[in-house]
């Protein structure tokens, strides 16, 4: 398995940028209200960045030899590392949509704080998910130099 790249992320990131600012332009040459992200918004995205480092504690934990006898299942395993990568890919992307708001509502003639406010919280929790959900990545990780087939081998310099 490759780690989720940079590049990938930042792809992500100003996909979600100009989709989400291109909307913004469309909504308001037609009279539409414009988005502005929801106060539980950013809320939302920390809580779901620290809910993908829970599910992969365990599984770093294991990889560290810190068990208490029981093998990590590892179908678990994977379903943990893919939701890791779909949060860090995807949170560079809610972060890329917020950006657009943020973009949209400076380069506007008429400031609105509370929508400033708003994006800039959505962007922090944004950042928070993607770095869950990279850090989680990297906990489900096997250490270097053992064999993705061994599930049952020690990590790096311990005997069993």
């Amino acid at each position: 398995m490759k780690h989720t790249s940079a590049r990938s992320l930042i792809i992500a990131a100003f996909i979600g940028a100009g989709v989400v600012w291109l909307i913004e332009v469309l909504l308001v040459s037609v009279g539409e209200p414009m988005l502005v992200p929801p106060r539980t918004w950013s809320a939302a995205l920390v809580i779901l960045g620290g809910a993908i480092m829970a599910l992969a504690w365990p599984i770093r934990s294991w990889v560290q030899g810190n068990t208490t006898g029981s093998i990590v299942d590892p179908f678990y395993a994977t379903r943990v590392v893919l939701l890791a990568k779909s949060m860090s890919v995807g949170g560079a992307g809610v972060m890329g949509g917020a950006l657009g708001i943020l973009v949209f509502l400076v380069s506007r003639p008429v400031l609105s704080p509370d929508g400033l406010w708003l994006s800039g919280a959505a962007v922090v929790g944004a950042i928070v998910l993607m770095v869950g959900g990279m850090v989680a990545e990297r906990w489900c990780t096997l250490p270097p130099g053992t064999s993705e087939g061994d599930t049952l081998v020690a990590p790096e310099g311990e005997s069993g």
